[in-house]
């Protein structure tokens, strides 16, 4: 019963602390799928997904104007049962996976697998670097095995890509700020030396 607790604090307090970073909690169930995160989704939101007893497949459409990088996270809420009982709610063989979608038509048509990840009472996160400009999904699966089902959190965020110009203007600014701060040593140093005396070579 201890260990029961303890996994009903855990799950608790990570509840706790995803919905405290500022996120707005958007509570879904099975017939809330496919459901779409709009272009260059953001951690904006966390999604608290309910399902029945049974194996479930969610997916969450989103697409990028430019290339990005992808992370997204699930993990399953472990409730146990009252009076020692079985879990009410439980998922297991978690997995969340990233696909392609060439078509934009969400699991349908022909999608090429990217990454995928287990989850399950332990935080699975999945990430996908310099992902290319188009559409794309996340799939979240499992089986909701707790006498009420399953219950799981979902977070998805992307961060555009560098483009090698940008490199470039940060390299050349770096490289200038370097130059004058080089001429601002050695003419300093040449004020506080006597003429004729020995310099300092900064050559």
């Amino acid at each position: 019963m201890k260990i029961n607790m303890k996994k009903a604090l855990l799950t608790i307090a990570l509840a706790s602390a995803f919905s405290s970073a500022q996120a707005a909690t958007v509570n879904l169930n099975g017939g809330s799928f496919p459901y779409d995160l709009g272009v260059n989704p953001n951690d904006g939101n966390i999604y608290s997904v309910t399902h029945n007893v049974g194996s479930f497949l969610d997916v969450f459409t989103f697409s990028l104007n430019s290339a990005s990088d992808t992370i997204s996270s699930a993990v399953s809420l472990l409730l146990p049962g009252l009076g020692g009982g079985g879990s009410s709610y439980e998922i297991n063989n978690g997995t969340l996976t990233l696909f392609s979608d060439p078509d934009s038509d969400g699991a349908a048509g022909v999608n090429v697998q990217l990454a995928t990840i287990g989850y399950g009472d332990s935080t699975g996160v999945l990430n996908y670097s310099n992902a290319a400009t188009g559409s794309y999904y996340w799939a979240v699966a499992g089986d909701a095995v707790g006498s009420n089902g399953g219950v799981y959190l979902y977070s998805a965020n992307t961060a555009v890509v560098p483009e090698p110009e940008t490199y470039a203007m940060l390299l050349t600014g770096l490289g200038l700020i370097g130059f004058i701060g080089r001429r601002r040593i050695a003419k300093s140093a040449a004020k506080l030396l006597p003429q004729g005396g020995s310099g300092l070579n900064f050559a």
